[in-house]
């Protein structure tokens, strides 16, 4: 943006203020110390402001609340009806703590935390003229980076200015990254972004390059600041009594006394820098052995993105944390709002033995952070970055009981009744009750991702936005060829056995329901072998447990689904293997690479080779790369034997061999080399969540 930066401006004299957004901590707050080093340095006056901007705030139809009226998107689109809040009350309750954390770690040096609730264009315009606004910009969100524009334009009226810096939201910073923030030069996959960085297989080994960009090291927090204070009567400023008062602080922000009593009641993680601390050294200190760390074991990974997969012995990528519903790390919602930052994870995870997996699952968030600047408006339309024209739902009862977690859908019920309950969840659920509602229901993904903007605890625009498009495969072109014309009804059937795979994962991942029994009070009496499928029961077992189905539990939204945890005739094998043909008949692979599991025909393997400047026997290499993964000879000997030369190169995952499920390998044991790998079609995973 047009934000001038420190060395372009000349010495002001009014004052200096550091306006907090999602670094709300001292230590690592680059930000922070800038703004304090300026106001030092040129002795002027020295504020510390944060905003409760209403219109992050307040409920609204879906779009960005920045542009009501769509002037910067697409002219003409369908009229939207439907909307939430962008804050639930109880995000918006842990905001408080953690900006009274930050008040008080402010205090302690010598500075008062002015916070104020309204729009922030209009709060600062009461600066006096020449004062210097400092903030972290927020370059993966258009509304975050409107606001910025906006206040720049009130700002300047008086002589003032707005000095965006890049701080320590990310993981690297903007001037070490070896490509321009602009969409051409951008990488396209997250593979591809972790060789331009120059890890050397972000897939399996935290080894880097010795050319790698480098990650700067956390800075410390100021022990000192600036004794000035400036006076000015902010508008909005919310005083010391209410802001240390729930009830009140929550019901000045905008929330019913239902919203309030109902976020009070829950026992959420407690915000701000100093618990963030605690919580992460808590989980550091789990680190070593196996304590709390649980290995591959007996999970499946049928739907998870697993790279060369578990191995043998310790695994220190966690995959198997990917299978359960608890999560790992559960630092999510402090890296949100900025408790803790980034590169501290990083640089305290150094020496743990799991450094690979917490890397990994950093540059995940990386990845989607460069995504957003990458795709700018397009992250929030319905067709999404690929333009994919599709038919869609947008209202009915299916939707509002997906919502509600009434679907008939053990699994779906129970993830979105945990989100409901406490405003997280792990990443399967995340991905999975995404998937029903966009393929198993047909309807239109951003009314999941709002809903999830509104709910979610750890609410990232990034992360939450790159998860939905992708999910919904609507994050590149169309490669299903889907159009406006067809009908919704055969969306859903062509994706029924990707949703039965889905399901029967969970299954076998938690035979006993202990997950969904939890969160689903009206099936806890149903035998095991039904929890995962209670419409599978007699009406007499029916009775017998007290759990009818259309009647005390809803009926399934999707009717005939079969579920199983066997690999074989008639199980999830067969049905996994179904999904390799289409209707035309032509044979359709999955590449080892592609842990979507999308399948493309021979041509289309060609066909990307060729987009991207390659022969056409480049194409036909990832093709018998393919089958070799599936297990099945290629017609050519020849590209057998390459494909079979890759597999070497790559790898084949020593938990695959071992165990010899088809299943394993089928879905990405065998993998590619990292140069091929940085090549492959971006968009293919879904972030892991934290």
């Amino acid at each position: 943006m047009a934000a001038k930066s420190t060395r372009e401006r000349q010495q002001a004299r009014g004052p200096a203020v550091w306006w907090a957004r999602n670094d709300l901590r001292v230590e690592d707050n680059p930000v922070l110390r800038m703004a304090a080093a300026e106001a030092a340095l040129d002795g002027r006056s020295f504020s510390a402001v944060f905003i409760f901007d209403p219109r992050f705030l307040d409920r609204s139809n879906y779009g960005r609340v920045t542009d009501p009226s769509f002037e910067k998107s697409i002219s003409k689109r369908r009229d939207i009806d439907f909307g939430n809040r962008k804050c639930s009350a109880q995000r918006a309750h842990f905001y408080l703590q953690c900006v009274r954390s930050l008040s008080k770690q402010l205090q302690d040096r010598g500075v008062d935390l002015k916070v104020c609730h309204g729009l922030p264009e209009e709060i600062f315009a009461a600066l006096p003229s020449e004062s210097s606004v400092f903030c972290q910009q927020e370059a993966v969100s258009v509304e975050c980076t409107d606001v910025e524009k906006n206040l720049e334009n009130v700002l300047s009226g008086n002589g003032s200015s707005l000095v965006c810096e890049w701080g320590a939201m990310s993981l690297y910073h903007r001037d070490d990254l070896p490509f321009y923030l602009e969409e051409e030069y951008i990488p396209k996959s997250y593979s591809a972004l972790g060789v331009a960085v120059g890890w050397k297989d972000i897939w399996c080994t935290p080894d880097r390059e010795k050319w790698a960009s480098r990650v700067r090291e956390p800075v410390a927090a100021p022990s000192v600041l600036p004794a000035r204070s400036v006076e000015v009567e902010f508008p909005g400023l919310i005083s010391e009594e209410e802001l240390d008062d729930d009830e009140k602080s929550l019901a000045r922000l905008g929330y019913s006394p239902e919203e309030i009593a109902d976020a009070l009641a829950r026992e959420d993680p407690q915000g701000g820098e100093a618990n963030a601390r605690r919580t992460f050294e808590v989980w550091l200190s789990k680190q070593d052995g196996d304590g709390g760390n649980p290995q591959h074991g007996d999970a499946v990974f049928w739907d998870l993105p697993v790279g060369h997969g578990p191995g043998q012995g310790h695994d220190a990528l966690q995959w198997a944390n990917l299978a359960r519903p608890d999560g790992w790390l559960r630092m999510s919602q402090y890296l949100a709002v900025g408790c803790i930052s980034a590169r501290e994870i990083y640089a305290r995870s150094l020496a743990c033995q799991n450094f690979n997996g917490v890397v990994h699952r950093l540059m995940w968030r990386e990845w989607h952070r460069l995504c957003a600047i990458r795709f700018g408006r397009r992250f929030f339309w319905l067709q999404g970055p690929g333009w994919v024209e599709r038919p869609w739902v947008w209202r009915g009862p299916e939707v509002e009981a997906w919502k509600e977690g009434k679907t008939g859908i053990p699994y779906v019920d129970a993830c979105m009744r945990e989100l409901r309950q406490t405003g997280w969840l792990a990443y399967k659920g995340r991905k999975t009750t995404a998937f029903f509602l966009v393929f198993g229901l047909g309807a239109d993904w951003r009314i999941g991702a709002y809903l999830f903007e509104e709910l979610l605890l750890d609410y990232d625009c990034a992360m939450n936005y790159g998860n939905w498009i992708t999910v919904a495969a609507v994050e590149k072109p169309n490669r299903r060829g889907w159009h406006t014309d067809d009908k919704v009804e055969d969306i859903i059937e062509a994706y029924r056995q990707d949703i039965e795979v889905k399901l029967s994962a969970e299954m076998a991942n938690d035979p006993s329901g202990e997950y969904i029994k939890r969160w689903v009070p009206e099936l806890r009496s149903v035998d095991a072998a039904f929890v995962h499928k209670p419409w599978a029961m007699s009406e007499e077992d029916m009775e017998k447990c007290g759990c009818v189905v259309g009647k005390t539990y809803p009926a399934p939204l999707m009717s005939n689904l079969t579920l199983s945890t066997e690999v074989g005739e008639g199980g999830v094998g067969r049905s996994m293997e179904r999904l390799m043909m289409e209707d035309d008949g032509e044979e359709r692979r999955v590449h080892p690479e592609d842990f979507k599991g999308q399948v493309y025909t021979k041509k289309e393997f060609i066909e990307y080779g060729t987009s991207l400047g390659k022969s056409e026997s480049w194409g036909e290499e990832l093709w018998a790369g393919a089958a070799v993964a599936e297990g099945k000879p290629a017609a050519d000997p020849a590209l057998a034997a390459a494909a079979a030369s890759a597999a070497a190169a790559g790898g084949v995952g020593a938990g695959a061999a071992v165990r010899g499920d088809v299943l394993g390998v089928w879905l990405g044991l065998l993998v590619c080399p990292s140069p091929l790998r940085a090549w492959l079609p971006s968009g293919i995973l879904l972030v892991l969540h934290l």
